[in-house]
């Protein structure tokens, strides 16, 4: 088959590894997979290359030249189909659709919380998708409940998580002696709530425990960096906070950890958390969106109010003092749970059946 891909940019954001991760594994399975873009941001672009998978970078004079370029694509390459990801890509590839119709997917990737008009036009454009694929349980009942013409064709497919790069290599011990060693992974944006993680923080670093927090992510909105900057520096935690900035072996990161947290305020499905969990990590995350879908508290993991800054310190405090037993056994829970839902087979077949449906 002959597919196309179509998204923003192929910056190191969680939909762009999914969008990304799916070209190139349909494209070791023997599809002619093309990935198309058109804001220019490549960290995915090497991927591609090395796994065979072309990618075109549009650079539209415009908003309508961006889509009659697209449309142009559609016509040339006549695909079996165009999957595309996240909401600016979903209406492109769909105003394209008018100009050259093809078999559209079009999927979202985070929790919609504003159904304005600008959403219901958004809408109205998904009746040109064959599906619109959601990457959470929660998100695909979000959709039915607001736009009862799209529930007959909205599904959830959730986000796959390839076991041998993040793998549980040991089960993790509780070594009393040692620095706590916490991980984040997100954008440093709003959403990701780490103002109000950093306020729990210092509520951590006074009970006398000691630890590390490093966060990986891309920092390019400046002003919510500064701010986080500021207050890293007002709460005294230079020595324990580190913002790593984009990580390509995030893999590496899990590894040297021995907690993830993950505070966000909104999320859809997230790649980091379903990671670390394969990587045997213990996980804290707000109880949001599917977060509570993912994680059963004390069983797999510890859930939190994110908007509850004793909240989430309490949570954090509580995962420090797990023993080696307790530690081993969320492992190896969050590892099962990974590969019971998120394995590559179950997301490939997934897409496959709607593709070829």
């Amino acid at each position: 088959m002959k597919l196309i891909f179509v998204t923003e940019n192929l910056g190191s954001g969680g939909a762009e590894r999914q969008l990304t991760g799916l070209a190139a594994l349909l494209s070791a399975k023997g599809h002619q997979c093309m990935v198309v873009t058109w804001v220019d941001k490549n960290f995915y672009a090497s991927y591609l290359a090395e796994n065979n998978v072309r990618h075109i970078l549009l650079r539209p004079k415009g908003r309508f030249d961006r889509v009659r370029k697209l449309a142009s694509i559609f016509r040339r390459e006549r695909p079996d189909a165009v999957i595309s990801f996240l909401p600016m890509a979903n209406e492109t590839a769909a105003l394209a659709s008018l100009l050259a119709p093809v078999k559209l997917i079009v999927s979202e990737r985070s929790f919609t919380t504003n159904w304005g008009w600008r959403r219901r036009l958004t809408n109205l454009l998904y009746r040109r998708a064959a599906y619109v694929v959601a990457n959470s349980n929660n998100e695909a009942q979000n959709i039915r409940a607001h736009c009862p013409k799209l529930a007959s064709r909205t599904l959830a497919i959730p986000n796959y998580v390839d076991i041998e790069r993040f793998s549980m290599t040991a089960s993790k011990v509780r070594d009393e002696s040692r620095t706590i060693s916490f991980v984040g992974v997100g954008r440093v944006i709003p959403s990701k709530n780490i103002l109000n993680l950093l306020k729990a923080l210092a509520k951590v670093k006074n009970q006398g425990i000691v630890f590390t927090f490093n966060w990986y992510g891309d920092t390019y909105d400046k002003d919510y960096l500064a701010e986080v900057n500021r207050q890293i520096a007002d709460l005294q935690l230079e020595d324990v906070f580190k913002l790593r900035g984009e990580c390509k072996a995030i893999e590496e990161a899990y590894r040297r950890a021995d907690i993830m947290c993950m505070p966000s305020t909104l999320e859809g499905y997230p790649n980091v958390l379903v990671e670390a969990m394969a990587s045997g990590l213990p996980v804290v995350v707000s109880n949001v969106c599917e977060h509570p879908h993912i994680i059963k508290d004390g069983i797999n993991g510890f859930l939190f109010d994110p908007n509850d800054v004793d909240a989430i310190a309490a949570a954090l405090i509580k995962v420090t003092k797990l023993n080696s037993d307790q530690l081993a056994a969320m492992s190896r829970a969050n590892q099962s749970k990974v590969i019971n839902n998120n394995s590559v087979h179950i997301f490939i077949n997934k897409y496959l059946e709607i593709i070829l449906n």
